[in-house]
């Protein structure tokens, strides 16, 4: 998916507890330690759907913080526009396992990493990473599967709402499938993405299907990526 969200548009875009699939990065930290540091991105939110939506361009570093707990952080930063993108895992908690995140978030053009140590745990240090996105929309969506189609014909299904966003103040809520933007079928996602970019700093009009009802709501859009 393009944010998840396509974020975005996205995280577009980005699920709360979406899958996640290990991904292999070149950096010099995982070439020494890979078998005792393992990262995985969060699915649909790699690089080439998530560059586009930056708030701003990668930092030098991160920002690098013990976290409270993984749920708790990401509901304190999904409302300023981070998104979760990855997560890492280390069978040590010390020096070179912390200097290998910074690697990683530098690999990766994480905004903000969070760190939980757990001294019991067969893990006992791991790391979130997330990157702050500028939002038109404020929500994923994704094209709809075959059985979706033979429901609903043409749309897109909604998955993450950001919070503080378009979407989320437009009050649609995951799992709307989105069927006409201003009284036009919306075709699917790339469609979708994009009449959002066209009509931006407009107010649009969705048609939507939610738990079976018809229902219409005016949305806001940011006027660039930049403005929400």
């Amino acid at each position: 998916m393009k944010l998840r969200l396509t974020l975005l548009c996205c995280i577009a875009l980005l699920s709360g507890c979406a899958a996640t699939r290990s991904v292999v990065y070149e950096t010099p930290a995982e070439a020494a330690r890979d078998a005792a540091d393992r990262y995985e991105a969060v699915a649909g939110r790699e690089a080439a759907v998530i560059d586009p939506l930056r708030a701003a361009a990668p930092a030098a570093a991160a920002e690098i913080l013990a976290g409270k707990t993984p749920a708790a952080d990401q509901e304190l930063l999904t409302p300023q526009g981070y998104v979760l993108i990855g997560n890492s895992r280390h069978r040590s908690d010390d020096a070179a396992a912390r200097e290998w995140i910074a690697a990683q978030g530098r690999a990766v053009g994480a905004d903000k990493i969070r760190l939980y140590a757990d001294p019991a745990a067969a893990d006992p240090l791991s790391a979130a990473y997330f990157v702050r996105l500028r939002l038109v929309f404020g929500a994923s969506f994704r094209d709809l599967s075959a059985a979706e189609k033979k429901q609903f014909g043409a749309g897109v299904r909604l998955g993450e709402i950001v919070g503080d966003s378009p979407a989320s103040r437009a009050n649609l809520r995951s799992n709307d499938v989105i069927r006409a933007i201003d009284g036009q079928p919306v075709e699917g996602r790339t469609a979708f993405q994009a009449v959002l970019k066209q009509r931006m700093g407009k107010i649009v009009t969705l048609s939507i299907t939610r738990n079976g009802e018809a229902l219409q709501r005016k949305v806001q859009l940011g006027r660039s990526f930049g403005s929400d």
